[in-house]
């Protein structure tokens, strides 16, 4: 009976299930629609959200290490009433300065390449044409092509230099404005949002347990409890191992420029660092760049530059990342890979950020399912090794009827009748 009740939820929900996915085929744009409009919303408060995530780690350190003791006792009397608000103080201000720092460092050099190269690009036109002319098939396709260095100097320099330009831009801001300002806007509300968090993180956290445990099953509940606390560690892990690995590649970048005598040491270094927050990619993006502030000063030096941050980079992924950040994710090189390319594709650099910590958490929720489906397996398997063990030299006096309860997904009843007229026998 509780067989057949039991296939008969599991009938329906497959028919539940396959109704909604022909109506989400069906109405796809419809869908679409709503979940554009839904992210549009809460973008700002998933931005706050990851925000508070981040800073969460900074700030712990702060108030762990300056208020308390390592027994997790007050150092003085007013810990408790102002470790909070001035470790989330001092975390923003830390952080808003760093990244002016390093904004301050690069904006001026990029600024100052690019007007180089604009005043520069009628000498880079003679080399490249220079060594173009030495390839005689290259000169003649050139030819052919009516291709010249006085036409591509003219054409680029009036394009540069041409009003239009500016005008063609400035019809675009307009379009664009609405969109910057959307994301400034969501932006600072997630800041805002963030401090929130942060100041009220264990009261949020205790409501959030009440309300689950209020109004969802008991192991459902203890499910979500244990999903919150894996994406915690997660996000730590990821923060504190990445924030740490970066300071070293970035140190590193700017001993060995200067080391090397190449420009731009401190910018450059600064960049790396930053950029080393994004797993994989980040690295290229701190070359390309630092490559192209160099070029201009010198294209030797740019291709020094090049081959010392490629010898760097296997020197940080093959002996300093696996021990600062080790299996802190525990996230292997193929996924993260994938979370790299997915996220950027869903929400850019801030995606790519995100994807790896987040596709580290659904993995351990995955292998943890795993294992413990297959333990399960494996114990149902042994139980049942050992019964039919226990049958067959069972004595022939026992009459034995061994029946697996196919009602439950383990093996736990048997039921064992013993002969009534043997019974008497022995009780005599």
């Amino acid at each position: 009976m509780k067989k057949k009740h039991r296939n008969f939820w599991e009938t329906l929900a497959i028919v539940i299930i396959g109704v909604v996915l022909y109506w989400g085929l069906t109405q796809y744009k419809t869908i679409e629609h709503w979940l554009s409009l839904g992210a549009e919303i809460l973008s700002a408060f998933v931005i706050g959200t990851v925000i508070a995530m981040i800073l969460n780690v900074p700030m712990r350190i702060i108030e762990g290490k300056v208020f308390y003791k390592k027994d997790t006792t007050p150092r003085w009397k007013v810990s408790t009433k102002i470790s909070r608000p001035v470790s989330l103080l001092a975390t923003y201000v830390l952080c808003i300065g760093l990244v002016s720092a390093v904004l301050a460092l690069v904006i001026p050099s990029v600024k100052e390449t690019v007007l180089a190269l604009y005043d520069q690009f009628p000498n880079f036109t003679d080399k490249v044409f220079k060594l173009l002319n030495d390839n005689p098939e290259i000169n003649e396709w050139l030819k052919k092509a009516d291709i010249t260095q006085s036409k591509v100097t003219k054409t680029v320099m009036d394009k540069i230099g041409n009003s239009s330009i500016v005008t063609d831009t400035l019809g675009n801001v307009m379009s664009v404005a609405s969109g910057t300002m959307k994301g400034i806007t969501n932006f600072v509300i997630g800041l805002v949002f963030s401090i929130y968090v942060l100041a009220q993180k264990e009261q949020l956290k205790n409501q959030l347990y009440r309300i689950t445990t209020a109004y969802l099953p008991e192991k459902l509940s203890a499910r979500l409890a244990h999903v919150g606390n894996l994406s915690k560690e997660t996000f730590s892990n990821f923060i504190s191992g990445q924030g740490l690995e970066a300071c070293i590649l970035g140190s590193l970048c700017f001993i060995g420029m200067t080391v090397l005598r190449l420009p731009y040491a401190g910018t450059i270094g600064a960049l790396v660092a930053l950029t080393a927050f994004i797993p994989i990619v980040g690295a290229f993006i701190g070359m390309g760049l630092g490559a192209f502030l160099i070029l201009i000063t010198s294209a030797k030096q740019a291709l020094i530059f090049l081959v010392f941050l490629i010898i760097l980079q296997q020197v940080e992924n093959n002996l300093i990342y696996p021990r600062v950040v080790g299996s802190s994710v525990g996230l292997p090189s193929m996924w993260v890979l994938f979370a790299i390319t997915v996220g950027g594709d869903v929400g850019g650099i801030f995606g790519m950020f995100v994807a790896v910590p987040v596709c580290s958490v659904l993995y351990c929720l995955v292998k943890d399912e795993v294992n413990t489906r297959n333990a399960r397996k494996e114990a149902e398997r042994i139980s049942r090794e050992h019964l039919r063990t226990d049958l067959t030299n069972a004595p022939d006096w026992l009459g034995v009827v061994a029946r697996p309860d196919d009602e439950d997904e383990t093996f736990e009843i048997f039921d064992y009748l013993v002969k009534e007229e043997h019974k008497g026998a022995t009780d005599t």
